[in-house]
């Protein structure tokens, strides 16, 4: 596996080998490719900047209301951990989506992802002007895991910028990719 995209039966070889978690590892969820995400926690923006707990799936499977054109953080269901160097991960947003008029914000995940118990996080925006709502079940996005092993690549040098927002995420346990828009503190 020279920089190819993960099949199922790699992707199992590796959970296997515990190079990659998935918890829970739902086997329906599973497909060529990649593994289908879920809702697990909603999280709004409160009047201070802070986001905090508004639905719980895993509590109540009612469907949750976005407000028209609101905006919404969404932590999946699963926590993904990739524990070794080489592996990283992609998200594709789910075709369902389109039809429900919802607009997914989304990055990727490198190696070592999750290790401190970061758990992926992704926006979900209202694109409708009405009320829209997403449930326990709904697909959200399909993660693919590349294998870079093998493959030398050049190394990368950060910002002081950079390095600060990898650091506030880190402590934040936050981190679901590198946001270069964001102002250091």
């Amino acid at each position: 596996m020279f920089g190819n995209l993960v099949t199922n039966r790699q992707l199992r070889q590796l959970i296997k080998a515990n190079e990659i978690q998935i918890d829970p590892f739902v086997d329906e969820s599973l497909k060529t490719t990649h593994y289908t995400l879920r809702p697990g926690r909603v999280l709004g923006r409160q009047a201070d900047g802070s986001w905090k707990q508004v639905h719980n799936f895993k509590d109540d499977d009612h469907e949750y209301a976005i407000q028209e054109n609101g905006y919404v953080v969404v932590e999946v269901r699963e926590a993904v951990r990739i524990a070794s160097e080489g592996i990283v991960g992609r998200f594709i947003p789910t075709s369902n989506l389109i039809e429900a008029g919802l607009d997914l914000v989304a990055g990727q995940i490198d190696n070592k992802y999750g290790l401190k118990g970061e758990g992926l996080r992704f926006g979900l925006k209202n694109l409708l002007p009405v009320r829209n709502v997403i449930g326990a079940e709904m697909r959200l996005a399909h993660v693919e895991f590349f294998d870079l092993r093998g493959i030398t690549p050049d190394p990368v040098k950060l910002s002081d910028e950079e390095r600060a927002i990898r650091l506030r995420r880190m402590i934040k346990a936050m981190d679901d990719g590198v946001d270069y828009e964001q102002k250091a503190p």
